[in-house]
């Protein structure tokens, strides 16, 4: 057998390649959707599209931290195969609970007559909204338990449902007629999502209530809880004051450009998704020598590869425009958020290590500290100052530079490092990364040429030479190892 026959047939086998190409699969498609829909809908159709997803996230980050607490308890203790039966069957009862508690709320609410987004006519969508935020909540349960286990296949299916469905309604409606066809279709890619979990389940997923599992859930729980809501609630808040304070059509050019700039990023969280469980459990059992040396591994890689991405993006987004000039207005917001969302990818690992050392309760404090910042700077720009859309994404972006420092040092005292300022600051905010980063935002504010934004591209491949031979070696490894996302 040849040694180029021997690396085919590995690649064939590894379970890792199946799962990103078929993210990257999902992803193109998602990318295509994004664009057909923005096209179809319009920018204030999508204002309303983007309002309806915005619920759908608020309801999404409404769960209690019962399922990262649960992905966090069975990745650490897998081989129990007892223990985590009993851990999963009581976390279903526990969502069960919660479903009741979110249809009550909403019940409530429409009883008294509160109209949420009665800007967007959101009263016609709730129930159909309501239900796939439910449905949600346990997919996403059942998502953390097949990733431990390696079942990436189950995964894929559950990732790719949706954009596949959406491709096939983008081909026949439009305007408002398409907006009731992708909400019909989300809840359909739930519903499918969930038999599929079911019918292929590793283990038992047998309701159950355990009061000391119960317990143990939701203590370990409610600080993964506090920390994922106030975190994720950072740019969901920003989006809030947006659809709040300006109009649905600059709404909708805030949600394209935030659409389009999360896409940028989304192969490498496929990547993070699956080898997360792994970096957990040897964060947990490490000395602190081989925890400094993997998390520099892993965040070397990671970031600056989504740096480099998004730098590659903010180039490129105005090719996009010449399809889609209807959108010319939303320049200024893609670069300006692109470059916010990808702050969050410098304090990669360290969260991993909080929850790994059991510090979900100090993770939590800084999120929320984070979050309250954020509300306060969103506020004051779109309600007090009223600067345009574009410019109050600057309060995500100042939110997130506090929170990946803070985090930082908190990690570093955590092994044992030095966590005095000017070292936390150059572990998290190195030159190779904020030089071609700062560059770019002075290129924003100054409207220079689009074409100038070659120059932090440069920039940053001359500074981070060696990171992108060490990037290199990092994707030989998943594509020749096909354990290389096991625990």
């Amino acid at each position: 057998m040849t040694s180029n026959t021997h690396v085919l047939k590995t690649v064939i086998k590894n379970k890792a390649i199946h799962y990103v190409f078929s993210r990257y699969a999902t992803y193109g498609i998602q990318f295509v959707n994004s664009l057909f829909i923005a096209a179809y809908l319009g920018p204030y159709y999508l204002g309303v599209w983007g309002f309806i997803n915005l619920i759908l996230q608020y309801l999404a980050q409404i769960n209690f931290g019962i399922s990262p607490s649960v992905n966090a308890i069975i990745a650490i203790h897998k081989d129990k195969e007892w223990y985590v039966q009993k851990v999963i069957g009581t976390a279903i009862t526990m969502l069960f609970a919660l479903s009741l508690i979110v249809v009550l709320f909403f019940v409530t609410i429409d009883c008294v007559g509160l109209n949420i987004g009665s800007k967007y006519n959101f009263s016609i969508y709730a129930p159909l909204v309501v239900i796939t935020g439910i449905l949600s909540h346990f997919n996403t349960l059942f998502a953390n338990i097949f990733r431990v286990y390696g079942k990436v296949i189950e995964i894929a299916i559950n990732q790719s449902s949706l954009p596949v469905l959406t491709l096939i309604v983008i081909l026949v409606f439009r305007g408002e007629n398409l907006i009731w066809a992708l909400v019909g279709i989300n809840l359909l890619s739930a519903v499918i999502s969930l038999l599929i979990y079911i019918l292929r389940r590793p283990v038992s997923f047998k309701p159950a209530l355990i009061s000391r599992l119960t317990k143990e859930i939701q203590v370990k729980g409610w600080h993964l809880f506090v920390y994922n809501t106030s975190f994720h609630f950072i740019i969901i808040s920003t989006r809030s004051f947006v659809s709040l304070s300006y109009s649905i059509e600059e709404f909708g050019y805030f949600t394209f450009a935030f659409t389009l700039a999360n896409v940028a990023l989304l192969l490498l969280e496929s990547i993070s998704f699956l080898v997360y469980p792994k970096l957990l459990n040897r964060l947990s059992s490490g000395s602190n020598k081989s925890t400094i040396k993997l998390l520099d591994q892993v965040r070397d890689t990671y970031i600056v590869t989504s740096h480099f991405l998004i730098h590659i993006a903010i180039l490129l987004f105005p090719v996009f425009l010449l399809f889609f000039p209807q959108y010319s207005q939303s320049v200024k917001a893609f670069s300006l958020i692109a470059l916010t969302i990808v702050l969050y990818t410098n304090s990669f690992g360290y969260s991993g290590l909080l929850i790994s050392k059991n510090k979900e309760k100090e993770l939590g404090y800084l999120a929320l500290f984070s979050l309250g910042v954020n509300i306060v700077l969103a506020y004051t720009l779109s309600s007090i100052i009223c600067v345009p859309f574009v410019y109050v994404i600057i309060s995500t972006m100042t939110s997130y530079f506090i929170y990946v420092f803070l985090l930082s040092r908190k990690s570093r005292k955590l092994v044992n490092l030095d966590s005095s300022f000017f070292k936390v600051l150059k572990d998290v905010f190195p030159a190779n990364l904020m030089l071609p980063y700062f560059t770019s935002i002075i290129f924003v504010f100054m409207a220079l040429p689009e074409w100038l934004f070659v120059m932090p591209v440069i920039l940053f491949v001359s500074l981070n030479y060696r990171s992108f031979i060490n990037i290199k070696l990092t994707v030989k490894n998943i594509i020749l190892n096909a354990k290389y996302i096991d625990i």
